[in-house]
């Protein structure tokens, strides 16, 4: 490119790549997030009515089932529920794969509790979650933060409540380790990610509940998930290579205030050092960076500018099937992510404030990011430094968006996910009313085995 070419046309023509769909946009694949799903051998989920439809609070009834003549794989203790799946995109093969598996009750009455299901069919539950990635429990009637709690803790009774990502969160009342999801505007993006993948040691499990779906007829807001071994998979194959061999370097830095979300695109901007380990306390913070294994720095004139930098790999093997798993938060923490996403939103819904805001934001991004050269607040690149281009992320997000499941929130709704295998993201809507909560599980620390292949080296 000719070195004497003004910002303002270099901007133009990035801007005109952006809207030509080069930032990693798949139109075709979203032309089939609504087909119906492939025949499946599970029975179809019946239409949920209004009202507490639970099953039964006998546990022994659950083991008590009629004869059931569907030629179903289902076990004799689970005959009280059908199971379902929903559609998803269409992957680079062209084949269509579903998932999450969705399961709803069969017989209703007045009383139960989920949580006697939920420890009846523990392992049941637990296979499901490794065979689909997620499980979406709809039509059990969950009404607060503590039944979200409860339900859970009959699945997963070792919840953790220390929260390291880069999302405002607040916990909710009456509950120990059930939080909102994002206090973070609803009409910005969340890219596809897995929960604080660029730590040492990641939830291995989520939990997230609507005790409020979006308003009827609002367009997004949806909890969208990602199956991140077919990212991998699907990730060109030099670009894997050149992962692999590079690694990525992640550098954080946080202020004693967060920048108000009015201020700022960087979702990472918001929060304060002292919001993210819950204390003022310089030597605290220390402590925790200490006994979590994650290296940090004080600097600015002040010294108090929280600086953590390491080196991380891209990828990990799945700690149960060894799967290969696009493991990192690349495609959040670029600086293009934000616009790139924005204009998403916009194939998906047409909504053109999602459009004008895609231009807007990029143009600043490529001022503030690349003219001006400074950083988001969790900067991400190869380990020895060099910037992951726009073309690259391109690549990713393309691997990404093909393979991502929609869904809308219905109220009661429980949705259990597999953090090392499934992502999960927000697309932006501008509906009012959407109350989405949170739990975890303990964290498991990641291997540092190379991943190439599908095989160790």
């Amino acid at each position: 490119m000719n070195r004497h070419m003004s910002v303002g046309t270099i901007t133009f023509l990035l801007l005109l790549q952006l809207l030509r769909g080069s930032f990693g946009f798949a139109p075709a694949a979203l032309r089939t997030i609504n087909k119906p799903a492939a025949t499946v051998r599970f029975a179809a989920a019946p239409s949920v009515p209004v009202g507490r439809n639970l099953l039964t609070s006998d546990p022994s009834l659950l083991k008590q089932c009629p004869d059931d003549k569907r030629s179903t794989p289902l076990k004799p203790d689970l005959c009280h529920v059908e199971l379902s799946l929903l559609p998803a995109s269409t992957k680079s093969d062209n084949a269509v794969y579903t998932f999450p598996l969705v399961v709803t009750p069969k017989n209703y009455t007045e009383s139960f509790c989920l949580r006697c299901f939920m420890k009846v069919n523990r392992n049941w539950v637990d296979d499901m979650i490794l065979q689909y990635g997620a499980v979406l429990f709809r039509g059990f009637d969950i009404q607060s933060a503590k039944e979200v709690e409860d339900d859970v803790k009959a699945l997963e009774p070792n919840l953790n409540n220390q929260y390291r990502g880069s999302s405002p969160r607040n916990a909710q009342e009456g509950t120990d380790y059930v939080f909102s999801a994002a206090e973070v505007p609803s009409n910005f993006p969340i890219a596809q990610h897995l929960e604080m993948s660029f730590l040492p040691a990641p939830p291995r499990r989520l939990f997230f509940s609507a005790l409020q779906a979006p308003a009827k007829g609002s367009k997004g807001g949806e909890t969208a998930l990602t199956d991140f071994r077919k990212v991998y998979r699907d990730v060109p194959n030099r670009l894997r290579e050149k992962l692999t061999k590079k690694k990525l370097r992640y550098v954080r830095t946080h202020f004693t205030r967060g920048t108000p979300s009015f201020l700022t695109n960087d979702i990472a901007a918001l929060k304060s050092w002292a919001e993210v380990f819950g204390t003022t306390n310089q030597t605290e913070v220390e402590e925790i960076c200490s006994q979590e294994g994650t290296p940090m720095r004080w600097e600015g004139r002040k010294h108090n500018k929280f600086v953590s930098e390491y080196t991380s790999e891209p990828f990990q093997l799945h700690p149960d099937t060894k799967e290969p798993v696009w493991f990192n938060h690349a495609q959040v923490f670029h600086w293009s992510s934000f616009p790139a996403e924005l204009l998403f939103a916009f194939r998906r819904t047409r909504d053109v404030r999602y459009l004008l805001r895609s231009v807007s934001s990029f143009c600043l991004g490529f001022v503030t990011y690349v003219v001006l050269r400074k950083k988001v607040a969790l900067h991400v690149s190869y380990a020895d430094g060099t910037p992951i281009s726009v073309r690259e992320m391109s690549q990713i997000r393309k691997a990404i968006h093909r393979n991502m499941v929609f869904n809308q929130w219905q109220n009661g709704d429980l949705l259990l996910i597999d953090n090392f295998s499934t992502s999960h993201g927000r697309e932006p809507t501008y509906g009012k009313g959407r109350k989405i909560v949170v739990a975890w599980s303990d964290p498991l620390i990641k291997s540092d085995d190379p991943v190439y292949g599908g095989t160790q080296l």
